[in-house]
């Protein structure tokens, strides 16, 4: 059988060989599903017959008045592979022809696209932030400025709305923002790297979080978030659990006195809260024969009379009482005048930590007992009316709050006025300064700063929960990460703005610090740390729920020294000292627990 080549008799060269394939398409057609054309679309000019009166496929976020006013310049070249979807004009309009991206530079001969002047050029907003990535080749106009007129902190969420602004010289309106999104369930979740840097520029509307007071959980299956809003201030107490700015006023006895011109009002001074705490127990309060006669004859008559009670340097006013009978002398025999020997049965109707400088703001001319007023001191019904109505409008806290194993349930809120509790006869507790307390957070990360620095910070919509701490108060740390309570600390200033202004930033030049509101501190008793799961401690801040960062009563603040103290054996020492049994404390006591046999 001859042999035939399959080959052509001629080599293979440019001449001969061809790639040619528009012949067969025009012939046998192209298949829909092998459509290699992907511009192939309604509204093309390689779209089929009848399909530029099909009804335009729009996606959300096109819904907007500027949709098909300028013509697609891509359809102009027979490019756009939307179709019906695209959001420019596919329609050959001179007057709605796109801006041509050389402007006045342009040198192409009949170019159809429109052109303006440099002058009518709107600026480009993002220049004026200090960086375009388009560059000299940016359709928008580009003026340079100085560098101190340039934002500190460029904003990149302005947008088109803003450019045209700036066209009208309209500078508020340029540098005014978008509204910000809507929040969801990743909302202040992880911190905010500008605030950590010493200045945010979203401000309020900022999605993350400022500092870890606004810091949220990670949200978990199921989790719901209710948005709404566009201010941080509302969020501060869904923000995190962990800061706590005081109860809610109300609750409790309604006042008793309706007409106070047939009242009398007497404020006394006591020595501890220990005795306010004994006098609510057992309904009985003991003043000298000069008050006692003054208190006489007002309750003689049929007069009401009411007693306000603050303990020394205190500076609060710690609750009230209504006289229930005649003051009469302990015992029969001659008593000095300068004795406490004249009982008054009282009933409590109140018990709270007003500040002094909130009492002097309402009652301006109450005046202070003091030792020269034999520690009790009268006022008019003027006075004790304003007074009255303030400590009434400050939050219920019982006076005392035990620190040791006791059976009994601790009272509930609303049975502070009529469950009282006192210590025992032989109970000792930590000495502290005589006034509420404070305790401050930290995380993991930000403590060895806080002990380092020997200052503790908190947040600006704190400054006010912090406004009683002076020097002395005493102060607690509590570990947001390991959930331990840390102490014992004293205050050695008052709640100052950024005492460092670069602590607990990464920006060691920065102006303000996450944490501004600030208190140098130093270390009273160095004891082991308390857990978070202690049961005593979660009776002693029952009242504040899951939260623990923020102020705590004089009662909270003695017993969680007491707890801390009584770890590491130091209130155990005390007692012993006191007792003689023991030789003088050394200068500084090694933190250990102690650990008793079960």
């Amino acid at each position: 059988m001859p042999s035939s080549s399959v080959l052509p008799a001629q080599p293979f060269s440019l001449d001969t060989v061809e790639y040619d394939f528009e012949d067969y398409a025009l012939k046998h057609g192209i298949p829909e599903t092998l459509d290699p054309l992907p511009y192939r679309k309604s509204g093309s000019v390689f779209g089929q017959e009848g399909e530029e009166n099909l009804e335009p496929v729009l996606t959300s976020a096109k819904y907007d008045p500027r949709l098909r006013t300028v013509v697609c310049r891509h359809w102009l070249r027979d490019l756009c592979m939307k179709g019906t979807a695209c959001e420019f004009l596919h329609q050959y309009d001179l007057s709605k022809m796109p801006l041509c991206r050389h402007g006045e530079r342009c040198k192409i001969k009949d170019c159809p696209f429109r052109h303006i002047t440099e002058a009518n050029r709107m600026e480009c907003v993002f220049y004026t932030q200090g960086f375009c990535i388009h560059g000299p080749y940016c359709r928008y106009k580009h003026l340079r400025r100085q560098r101190e007129d340039l934002p500190q902190v460029a904003n990149f969420s302005l947008g088109l709305s803003q450019m045209q602004a700036a066209s009208k010289d309209s500078k508020e309106v340029m540098h005014t923002r978008r509204p910000p999104p809507p929040k969801n369930e990743f909302f202040k979740i992880s911190l905010c790297k500008h605030f950590m840097q010493g200045n945010c520029p979203f401000g309020d509307n900022c999605h993350f979080a400022h500092g870890e007071a606004e810091l949220r959980a990670f949200p978990r299956d199921g989790d719901k978030f209710a948005g709404g809003g566009n201010g941080a201030e509302e969020d501060h107490h869904e923000a995190s659990g962990e800061y706590y700015q005081g109860g809610a006023a109300g609750g409790g006895k309604p006042i008793p006195i309706l007409e106070t011109e047939l009242a009398e009002f007497f404020i006394a001074r006591a020595a501890t809260q220990r005795d306010l705490s004994i006098s609510a127990v057992h309904g009985e309060w003991y003043v000298q024969s000069r008050h006692a006669e003054k208190m006489n004859a007002a309750f003689g008559v049929g007069k009401q009379v009411m007693l306000f009670f603050t303990v020394s340097d205190s500076r609060h006013i710690q609750g009230t009482a209504l006289m229930t009978s005649m003051a009469i002398a302990k015992r029969s025999d001659e008593v000095s005048e300068d004795a406490f020997a004249y009982r008054v049965d009282v009933e409590w109707y109140r018990t709270t930590e007003l500040p002094i400088k909130t009492a002097l703001e309402v009652a301006p001319d109450l005046l202070l007992p003091m030792k020269s007023t034999q520690f009790c001191q009268d006022m008019t019904a003027k006075t004790g009316e304003a007074l009255m109505k303030a400590v009434w409008n400050s939050p219920l806290v019982s006076l005392y709050e035990s620190w040791v194993d006791d059976e009994r349930e601790p009272p509930h809120i609303d049975d502070i006025l009529t469950d009282f509790r006192c210590p025992e006869p032989d109970e000792l507790s930590w000495p502290v300064n005589p006034g509420p307390g404070f305790i401050f957070g930290c995380s993991a990360d930000t403590m060895d700063e806080c002990l380092g620095r020997g200052i503790f910070g908190l947040p600006a919509h704190m400054k006010n929960a912090a406004a009683f701490i002076v020097p002395g108060s005493t102060i607690f740390l509590f570990n947001v990460t390991d959930r331990l309570l840390f102490g014992i600390f004293e205050a050695l200033t008052p709640a100052l703005d950024n005492i460092a202004p670069a602590a607990f930033s990464k920006n060691s030049s920065a102006t303000t610090s996450p944490l501004p509101v600030q208190v140098r501190v130093r270390v009273s008793l160095e004891c082991p740390p308390l857990e978070d799961t202690d049961e005593i401690l979660n009776d002693v801040l029952r009242s504040r729920g899951t939260s623990r960062i923020g102020p705590v009563t004089h009662a909270q603040t003695e017993a969680i020294a007491s707890l801390l103290a009584s770890q590491c054996g130091a209130l155990e020492y005390m007692m012993e000292y006191e007792e003689g049994r023991q030789r003088e404390p050394p200068i500084a006591l090694p933190p250990r627990k102690i650990v008793l046999p079960i």
